[in-house]
């Protein structure tokens, strides 16, 4: 099985490519928010260097978000292009989701944390060890309120705590905090959570597929001011 994934939910775009459980390539790539301009170039080295053609692939896996308005767009819509194309099945992972999974082996509880700007994170809580679980679901937060809802030693994972490392860093004796490694969403760990979900039978619907958002765009909060 061939499954390929990719997320554009945050600055650093990630594409990935796993057959019969195995990485056979994976591309990460922090440019901003170059996703229109890199995504196809990139999708098409990996089927170029692994010479799979895109009627091999068996499914598909896409970050969903919470992330960029623009990025979740630009990665949803490609991945629905392909899904349709060629007939077959896609799921949508949440990129907080796959932040956590990345370090799921952690014995206690993982929080995910996304920069979502405004001075805002995206934040949800895990719990890892033998099976990573959701524990509340995602949220938009001021990051002084999310220090104070945090267990002690909490294992904080994302570029959403690089942002704020002044405060987080604060109360170090109180969090652990993963590796610079971690801070992005990749497409292999997308690719994993897919899986998991296809030995249950599932997938999703292209037409209710949609991003999570968590709160409204600019455009939509200008429009709303204008009425």
């Amino acid at each position: 099985m061939k499954i390929l994934g990719i997320d554009t939910s945050t600055l650093c775009g990630s594409i990935a490519l796993i057959e019969e459980q195995a990485l056979r390539a994976e591309i990460n790539v922090n440019l901003g928010r170059k996703h229109t301009e890199r995504l196809l170039p990139g999708l098409e080295w990996i089927f170029t260097e692994l010479g799979i053609e895109p009627k091999e692939l068996d499914a598909i896996a896409v970050g969903i978000g919470p992330g960029s308005f623009t990025g979740l767009r630009v990665g949803l819509s490609t991945a629905k292009g392909l899904a349709l194309s060629l007939g077959i099945p896609i799921l949508g992972i949440s990129s907080l989701k796959a932040l956590a999974y990345a370090v799921r082996f952690y014995p206690g509880t993982i929080l995910a944390v996304l920069d979502a700007r405004k001075s805002q994170v995206f934040a949800q809580f895990f719990a890892g060890a033998e099976e990573l679980t959701s524990s509340g679901e995602p949220m938009v937060i001021e990051p002084e309120i999310l220090v104070n809802q945090i267990p002690e030693r909490t294992l904080l994972v994302g570029e959403g705590v690089r942002a704020y490392q002044g405060l987080f860093n604060s109360l170090k004796d109180k969090f652990r905090f993963s590796g610079n490694e971690f801070d992005y969403p990749k497409a292999s760990m997308l690719v994993q959570l897919a899986i998991e979900r296809l030995n249950r039978g599932e997938q999703d619907s292209l037409e209710e597929l949609i991003p999570i958002y968590l709160r409204p765009s600019d455009a939509e909060l200008k429009n709303q001011e204008v009425h």
